[in-house]
């Protein structure tokens, strides 16, 4: 015999007369009562019920939901949330209680649509967004709105969530608030979605061990380069910033010339003629050069050419002119392992993306 079944036929033939008596009582223990032997049904009848009963039960369930105690709606909502055809009225009901309440429903129910989701995320706390954001799927909408309330915890969960469409358009929002909010920076860039080209514009701001994940990840071949400057400049700015290609070709000599300005002190001198042999825009070689970390300048030390002999005495000088005194060589080699790794043509393709990009940004 079928339990289920039986428990069906029982709620049938013999429970609705007293289901509906008790609904009537309005004794507060009658109606506990009653809330607790409706949803004691409610589960073990689960896929059995006529849908009349279903019904009945979901109608009853609502009518006393809100005079039943916290712990109860608590377990309620914790069982009726893994089914795959729970009450539709109760489950809507209950996703708009306490959090302690509505966390699970919010985070698995599958029967609540986009447009009640959306709804709760504009009415609700921001531990009912938390949970939203921590769905198995989040459509483009949801990951929208739940991003434009700018809190920290949302978004991390958001972004740290793989089933979350992020449109492009959110995630040039969400790069340009990692600027201020530190904790979103490594799961942005954990995401295997994010535009290369966006994970660049964080490279400024970020920590070393994430500059490194930015290269690493994130790298750019010669063959996309085209297609990034394409869509970040305007066709005569592109004009301008391809000229740089050309440009990564000097002598020797003409890099020592610079590193010796660099030495009797000159780094305005320095910083324009990098900017030449780079074939970049001075505010790019300008920007460069003021990054007290280094990495930026390794790679453009790997694109023009300079010797990694030469990186050391970079280094010291830029360091002495800034704080008069050098940083531990220590320090230094740990910068100048990422000239070691990085191949030309990337350190290229990204000092040619950056230029791009402060190009754009300065029209």
């Amino acid at each position: 015999m079928n339990p289920a079944g039986s428990q069906a036929e029982i709620v049938d033939n013999n429970e609705l007369l007293s289901l509906k008596t008790l609904a009537e009582n309005r004794a507060a223990f009658a109606r506990s009562s009653l809330f607790e032997r409706v949803s004691g049904l409610l589960f073990e009848g689960v896929g059995e019920l006529k849908p009349e009963v279903g019904t009945l039960i979901d109608e009853i369930l609502v009518g006393l939901i809100g005079q039943v105690e916290l712990q109860i709606r608590e377990k309620v909502s914790e069982r009726i949330s893994s089914l795959t055809a729970p009450p539709p009225a109760l489950t809507k009901l209950l996703a708009s209680d306490e959090i302690s309440v509505a966390r699970s429903i919010l985070e698995r129910s599958p029967i609540l649509t986009e447009r009640e989701l959306l709804a709760i995320v504009a009415e609700a706390t921001a531990e009912h967004r938390l949970a939203i954001a921590k769905r198995v799927e989040v459509t483009a909408s949801l990951s929208t709105a739940l991003a434009s309330r700018r809190e920290a915890r949302v978004i991390e969960a958001l972004i740290a969530n793989a089933g979350a469409i992020i449109p492009v358009e959110l995630f040039d929002d969400l790069v340009a608030l990692s600027k201020t909010v530190e904790t979103i920076r490594k799961p942005l860039l954990l995401r295997g979605d994010l535009p290369k080209d966006l994970a660049y514009q964080m490279f400024w701001w970020v920590t070393a061990a994430l500059r490194h994940t930015i290269l690493e990840r994130f790298a750019i071949d010669v063959t996309e380069l085209d297609g990034l400057l394409g869509s970040i400049l305007h066709e005569a700015q592109r004009q301008i910033s391809s000229k740089g290609e050309q440009q990564f070709q000097w002598r020797q000599g003409e890099i020592n010339a610079l590193v010796a300005k660099l030495k009797q002190g000159d780094v305005k001198s320095f910083t324009q003629g990098l900017a030449q042999v780079a074939g970049i825009d001075a505010q790019t070689a300008a920007r460069i050069v003021s990054d007290a970390s280094g990495e930026p300048m390794a790679i453009l030390a790997k694109a023009v050419g300079i010797d990694r002999a030469q990186i050391t005495t970079i280094f010291l000088q830029l360091d002495y002119k800034r704080h008069g005194r050098g940083r531990p060589l220590s320090q230094i080699e740990i910068v100048a392992r990422l000239y070691d790794t990085v191949s030309r043509d990337r350190a290229k393709s990204a000092i040619s993306l950056w230029d791009a990009q402060i190009l754009a940004a300065a029209a």
